[in-house]
Formats: C-alpha cells, structure tokens, sequence
C-alpha cells in the first residue's frame, strides 16, 4: 500500500473535519460568513479548503479567476447541501437508526485508515496532529448521521421520476445524433462471500478478553491493558471513547455502558466488532464517558483462504451445471443482487477495477470467474453478456436510453426540489 505522509495526512483530517462537521480549521482564528442556510453556517474558509482540495486532487494549478469561479460554484453546491439536510431533517418520516449511522461510520473511517501502511502508523500520525481517535470519530458520527439523511430524501424523491414511452422516443430523438458511440462493455453476475472469522477466531477474541477480564479483576490498570492489548484505535488513548449518548454506539456496548456504575467495569460484552469490557469513567446529564478494550475477532489469512476455497467450489459447481442464480440465492451476502440472480449489470470495461478487469478477462459470455477479492468480499463473476463498441439503437438500448433519460429529468426535479426548500428556508449568499 502506497505510504501516505504528513501533509498529505493533514489535509483528509482537515478536511474531514472542517468539510464534515461544518467548523474552522482553529476557533481562536475570526472567520468570514460565506453563506446562512436555515441556522447552518457556511465559512468562507470552509469554502477555501474545498477549493484548495479539489485542486490538489485534479493536481491544477488555477488562476486568480478560474479560483473564484470554483469557489462560486462550491458555495452554491455547499448551500444546495445544507438545503436537502434541512428538508431532510425535518421530514418526520424518515429515520435513521444508530446501527446505520455505526456501519457508515466504521466504513468512512476504514478508508481514511487504509490510506496507511499500518495500524501504528496511523495512530502516530494522528498524535503528530494533535487529534485523538474519538474526536475524529465524533465528527465523521455528526456527518454520518446527516448523509444518511440526505440520502433517504433524495432517494425518495429519485424514485418518483419515471419515463414513459412517449418522453423516451422524444429524447432519442433529440440526442440521438449527439450520443457519442457505445463503449466496449460487460453484463456481470455475481456471488459476494464475506471474509469473516472463523468460530476458532472467534473463540480465540473471547478467550483473550475474558483473559484480560481475569487481570483487571486482580487489581491491573484498565488504562495500561486498553494500550497494551485493545484492538480499537482508542487504545492510544487508553480506551477512551469520552462522552457519548444514546444512539451513538450499538446498542449492546450502551445498554452496558449506562448501567455501570462510575468507576465499575463491565464483564465481558459482545457486539458486531468483537469482545469488549467496558469501564464507567463518568457521566453527565444524559451522557456517559467510558474507556473500553476491544478483543477483534479478526477474520485471519487462514480464514481467507477457507472462504477463497469455498467460493472455488461454488465456480465448479456452476461450471458443472448448478444454476448460478439459485447459488446466488443461497450463498451471496449480496442483499441487493439477490433478487435478479446476482446481477450487477452492465459496465464499460476500460472503469473496470484491476481486480474485476483480470478475472474477466479472456472470458467469453456464460463463463465463470475464478475467486476474486475486492473490500467488499471475494467476488465469483459470470460474465452474462458483452458488447462492442457500436451506435446507439432504440431497440437494442431502450433500458440504458432510458436511464439517461430518466438522469436528465432528475436533474430537473432536484432543482424543482432546491427551489423549494430554499423558497421556505432562510438562505443569505454574502
């Protein structure tokens, strides 16, 4: 893995932190308002660091004028941002649940973690500037919570827009001669296996926690053992999570942590990331501070393998005649494909991920993958169709036709939906 430095280090947490949670860079710094929506702030320096990002990721140098261009249009999409938060927000209908917002923010913070070569290197660099792990965690948990809200909304309202019969055949007709040609693509099916531990592994987490268990309750440091053997990113600070309320963690680590009495610890809990103890450091009002040690049942390379071989197994079973999609139905962890045999659908080959690319290449259509690995799980693919580069056809496209139909008027009933939100928010560009 490419080895991320300092600098560079800086500018995700930054930007998480500034972009994520709404906030300066330093509190002590006097900001400039770029924009008021609803009782959201926009800060000018918010609005700067977009731009600085945006720029350092498309590696441009940009003029005086192209800078305040892009900065005019981030200021816009920022408003537009907090625009769907509002709506969403006040829309009794839609929910989240804590357990979503947890799986969301456990990936976002996934990524950023696996921009470093090593668990250590990354606890380092984030002492280097000057963050704890459950501070960075409590902004991206406020960010999570509201980018799930927006998604429901938007979700919802993309699911009234239809096309009929009519409007395609009057947008064929329209864009036809200015469709460039098709790409070369590839129709995929899929069985998605999950990497996860074995009950052997599992076994050895609770061992090892009940084993840390046995030391605290002769008399060890909690704080030193959280260093010593947790699992979580909090162990640099010694297991603290600080203060938390109902709803920000799983619901088996808080029924624990606000029973416990101050200073009492926990006997061994279970939840979906492992074996903790907890311990009660304090509690205010309706939030708890705890310190806890996590025992990870990480799935192991000996864990890998086993699934690698199972999906092998799978590949010759539907070699040999096995209907894929039943094999679909009853081994893919794959919610959403489930239901259409796995199939993911049609994708220009040359955006193929390295991965997928080399396991269908060569493969003609009805073939089957060997087992392949991405951070989602291990992949079994079959290749359902291919196409060659060609002209579009209103026979042969209908559904892809559709689908850009169906993208242009939605670009049409999010501004319809913009402009009303804003003609019923306080909005104030400076």
């Amino acid at each position: 893995m490419k080895r991320i430095n300092g600098v560079r280090f800086a500018i995700l947490v930054t930007a998480a932190i500034m972009i994520m949670s709404g906030i300066a860079a330093s509190s002590e710094v006097i900001d400039e308002i770029s924009a008021v929506v609803g009782d959201y702030v926009i800060l000018k320096s918010e609005v700067d660091f977009q731009a600085q990002l945006y720029a350092m990721q498309q590696q441009q140098r940009l003029s005086p004028e192209e800078s305040a261009e892009l900065k005019e249009q981030l200021l816009e999409q920022m408003v537009n941002d907090k625009l769907i938060l509002v709506k969403a927000l006040k829309d009794t209908s839609i929910t989240v649940s804590s357990d979503q917002i947890e799986e969301a923010l456990d990936l976002k913070l996934q990524e950023l973690k696996s921009r470093f070569s090593s668990q250590s290197e990354f606890e380092n660099q984030m002492r280097t500037e000057g963050l704890t792990y459950r501070e960075l965690k409590t902004k991206f948990r406020e960010e999570m919570r509201n980018q799930l809200y927006k998604d429901k909304l938007i979700s919802r309202e993309l699911a009234k827009v239809t096309i009929s019969p009519t409007e395609l055949q009057t947008f064929f007709g329209r864009y036809k001669d200015s469709l460039p040609l098709q790409p070369e693509a590839v129709k995929l099916a899929h069985i998605l296996l999950r990497v996860t531990a074995s009950q052997a592994t599992i076994d050895s987490a609770r061992v090892k926690a009940y084993s840390i268990k046995g030391m605290l309750d002769a008399g060890a440091d909690f704080e030193q053992l959280a260093k010593e053997y947790s699992d979580d990113p909090s162990a640099a600070d010694g297991g603290d999570l600080g203060y938390f309320g109902k709803g920000d963690l799983v619901p088996e680590f808080e029924n624990v942590a606000f029973a416990l009495p101050i200073g009492d610890v926990s006997d061994v809990v279970g939840t979906q990331y492992g074996f903790h103890i907890i311990k009660c450091i304090d509690k205010q009002g309706d939030r708890v501070r705890c310190q806890h040690i996590l025992c990870m049942a990480k799935a192991t390379d000996s864990d890998k393998a086993a699934i690698i071989r199972f999906a092998d197994s799978l590949r010759s079973l539907a070699e040999g005649g096995a209907d894929f999609g039943e094999l679909v139905k009853e081994y893919s962890v794959d919610e959403e494909t489930k239901k259409q045999g796995g199939e993911l659908g049609w994708f220009v080959t040359s955006d193929l991920t390295p991965e997928f690319a080399k396991a269908i290449g060569g493969l003609n259509v009805g073939d089957i993958s060997p087992p392949t690995e991405s951070q989602f799980g291990i992949h079994v693919l079959k290749v359902l169709d291919r196409q060659k580069s060609r002209t579009w056809s209103i026979d042969e496209d209908r559904e892809r036709l559709k689908d850009l139909a169906r993208r242009q008027k939605t670009e049409t009933v999010v501004a319809s939906l913009l402009a009303e939100i804003r003609s019923e928010t306080y909005v104030d560009i400076r």
